[in-house]
């Protein structure tokens, strides 16, 4: 997972430095009738996103926000045209990046375009002059940002030689599944605080996560012992996590 994560990272690091990324956004294209520019605008930006897209198949949109969360445009256009919303200010991955000044990476969110669970990265644009990064939003020219494709991690991990009973689970730092390796219904927290679907937040080894602690523990999950072996995954400024969740009854802890 770190290693998909740093490498979708790195491509999109790499093309916010080309010119054509660099250069500033035309704010008059922006038409609300378009959820953004119109297809045949700015190409030379579009034309780097579908780029990334043709490389990268853990990248299923790459888009580029305004300043004030506006949406400038997005790849595919399919995917622009089919935006119920227009400003992603409120997002945690545009808070995250203007925050840090840095590449972020949110947590699961439902896409305003597709309907479906999806994981934003975004990396904040800059013009040259200004000193720090942090918090500046004066020399903010814009975000450049691409969704992580969940089905491929939910590929990856169904693709573990696992038994019948066992799972693994990625989960981002509120708890919530991003990817399983069996259905998720599977391992839903019975807790009356906690009524969203897969959410394991409840878990001391989801707690241990966010601590960066590696280990294991032996929970109760819908009163049943489960053997949970985890792990934090580790992403700049975002800690997600890994769980192996398996029967204690399969299992000898030594």
């Amino acid at each position: 997972m770190e290693t998909k994560l740093n490498k979708s990272a790195a491509i999109l690091e790499i093309a916010s430095e080309l010119p054509q990324i660099r250069t500033l956004p035309n704010a008059s294209l922006i038409d609300p009738s378009f959820h953004g520019i119109p297809k045949d605008a700015d190409i030379q930006k579009r034309q780097v996103a579908q780029n990334i897209l043709s490389i990268d198949e853990d990248f299923g949109r790459i888009f580029y926000i305004m300043p004030n969360g506006d949406m400038y445009f997005e790849e595919p256009y399919s995917a622009q045209e089919n935006l119920t919303r227009d400003n992603f200010a409120f997002r945690d991955y545009y808070k995250g990046a203007v925050s840090t000044g840095d590449t972020y990476l949110g947590n699961v969110i439902i896409s305003a375009s597709s309907g479906l669970p999806q994981v934003n990265m975004a990396i904040p644009l800059y013009s040259g002059n200004g000193s720090s990064k942090v918090n500046n939003t004066e020399n903010l020219i814009g975000l450049f940002a691409g969704d992580q494709d969940i089905s491929i991690f939910n590929k990856s991990l169904q693709s573990l030689p696992l038994s019948e009973n066992e799972t693994v689970i990625y989960v981002d730092n509120n708890g919530q599944i991003i990817a399983s390796s069996s259905s998720p219904s599977s391992y839903i927290i019975n807790n009356q605080d906690q009524s969203d679907d897969g959410d394991v937040s409840s878990l001391q080894s989801f707690k241990d996560i966010m601590d960066g602690k590696s280990g294991y523990n032996i929970e109760n999950i819908n009163d049943k012992d489960m053997l949970i072996v985890y792990a934090p995954v580790k992403f700049k400024s975002t800690i997600w996590g890994v769980l192996f969740i398996s029967p204690l009854s399969n299992n000898i802890v030594r």
